[in-house]
């Protein structure tokens, strides 16, 4: 469960690779964070620790709160930065609907915290013993750059790698394992996106077992990739794990899209930070806004474009819904 304050027997800690600040273990993510972010370490449990984060976040993007015990929660579609001081570099990224603790107030900034857990193996396995002042009290560090917020990436070189013990296949980050690599299993690197790897394998199977695939359905492609080569993409079918955010109607800010045009606001595709827009046809509107609030879907789109005219946001245009997991802050 998480709690409303420090954890107890906490150590700062920093992050040794990008990851995604969540509810529960494997649970709801909440905020993403860079390599090298500083936290509080808590508890383990099995692949999973506990940590607490702090930064300053814009008061207009907040609302007030008393849900589980907290103060604020995020209100941008879009989400909104913590950062390390009111205005300053940018340590992490909530998404909407994201619960925080106020701790402090400045201006326009509110100084909020928030525990969950990340993968075990993002944090730094031991941290230095700070100094103490003859009161006994930590002296306060000068504060230091904070590394820029981490965007996933396909790999541009070969990358030969190794299972080291068995784990599970699975078609998109963090979907049910649809095969089992025993330990030992060689791949290769084609893609990151936050904690996950994309991987090759290869092998020989009976032809028998084999059947023609579905024609023309991409799965397993970022965002990332899309961005980094859209000629390969654009009209391309994909099936992509979506957390549909809002249904909300295009302007001109949108000209991708036809003024008026339904379309949904999704987060995605998961584990990804980034949005992506939707359009849906009109007899579906009541559909999705029935849905439980950020409810996660994997929806086979087409893509129309690798991004709009004013933001790095892909646009595709609803195929069908294939499956389902309800999400929740």
């Amino acid at each position: 469960m998480l709690l409303g304050g420090p954890l107890a027997g906490q150590e700062e800690r920093r992050l040794e690779a990008p990851a995604n600040l969540h509810r529960d273990p494997a649970g709801t993510p909440l905020v993403s964070l860079p390599a090298g972010a500083a936290v509080e370490a808590g508890e383990a449990d099995g692949d999973w620790r506990q940590i607490t984060v702090e930064g300053w976040i814009f008061q207009p993007s907040t609302s007030p709160t008393r849900r589980e015990g907290f103060d604020l929660v995020v209100t941008s579609d879009e989400g909104e930065n913590l950062r390390r001081v009111p205005n300053g570099p940018i340590v992490g990224r909530a998404r909407v609907g994201t619960l925080l603790e106020r701790v402090g107030e400045k201006g326009k900034w509110f100084q909020v915290r928030r525990d969950g857990w990340v993968p075990r193996t993002a944090v730094a396995a031991q941290a230095a013993a700070p100094a103490r002042t003859q009161q006994g009290r930590t002296p306060k560090r000068p504060a230091q750059p904070a590394p820029s917020a981490p965007v996933p990436q396909p790999v541009s070189s070969i990358e030969g790698v190794e299972t080291i013990r068995e784990t599970g296949l699975r078609r998109m980050p963090d979907s049910a394992p649809a095969s089992t690599l025993p330990a030992g299993t060689p791949a290769r690197v084609v893609g990151r996106s936050g904690e996950w790897v994309r991987v090759q394998v290869e092998g020989w199977v009976p032809e028998a077992d084999l059947k023609p695939a579905e024609s023309g359905v991409l799965a397993g492609i970022t965002a990332a990739e899309v961005m980094a080569t859209p000629d390969r993409f654009v009209g391309q079918t994909l099936d992509w794990r979506l957390q549909v955010i809002a249904v909300q109607l295009a302007d001109e800010l949108r000209p991708e899209m036809p003024a008026g045009q339904p379309y949904l606001l999704t987060r995605g595709p998961l584990p990804e930070p980034g949005f992506v827009y939707v359009t849906i046809p009109p007899g579906r509107i009541a559909e999705f806004r029935a849905l439980p609030p950020l409810h996660e879907a994997v929806l086979r789109v087409t893509l129309k474009a690798a991004r709009t005219r004013y933001l790095a946001t892909p646009v595709a245009e609803l195929v069908a819904t294939i499956g389902a997991a309800e999400g929740g802050q």
